[in-house]
């Protein structure tokens, strides 16, 4: 998912993780797409950060514990592709979103060859049959080199800050 916002890999600005749901905030029928950054008051991140808040899929921002941030993009523009990835369907992603997957981890050849892999099994089920001692009939049946995604590590489980402005006023 991360690779179809144009966010280059190698930054310093990286992030804590991403999720595809939020416990009581998001389930997968929103088709949002969640990336938790630390968040910083340098230069590099500012900058960073606009280009998130004005990229055409962002959808909003919560500040979390641990100066944190979680900034969410709307998906449903991709619901096809975001159903294909829930259900493990890596190799029937449009080739649009496949070229910009693969060139995201291009300078990393070791993750790529992997996820060449899981993009296109047809070209791999040969290799992958003799590491795994099986039928490459086997695999074509099966057809995705890649186990489904776990869903519950896909879900943040974390409350975003709630400023209550009544004991502001209080004061």
């Amino acid at each position: 998912m991360y690779p179809i916002l144009g966010i280059r890999r190698g930054s310093s600005v990286t992030p804590v993780q991403t999720y595809m749901t939020w416990k009581d905030v998001y389930s997968l029928n929103d088709y949002k797409f969640i990336i938790v950054y630390h968040l910083r008051d340098d230069k590099e991140f500012k900058s960073f950060e606009e280009k998130l808040i004005n990229h055409s899929l962002f959808d909003g921002f919560f500040e979390l514990a641990d100066n944190n941030g979680a900034y969410v993009f709307d998906f449903s523009s991709f619901k096809s592709e975001y159903k294909k990835i829930i259900n493990g369907k890596y190799s029937m992603l449009n080739d649009e979103y496949k070229r910009k997957v693969l060139l995201f981890f291009r300078n990393h050849s070791k993750h790529h060859a992997y996820i060449e892999s899981y993009l296109y099994p047809e070209k791999y089920y040969g290799d992958y049959a003799k590491i795994l001692d099986v039928e490459k009939s086997l695999l074509q049946q099966v057809g995705e080199l890649c186990s489904l995604p776990d869903l519950s590590k896909e879900d943040l489980e974390i409350k975003s800050k709630v400023v209550n402005f009544e004991s502001i006023n209080n004061l």
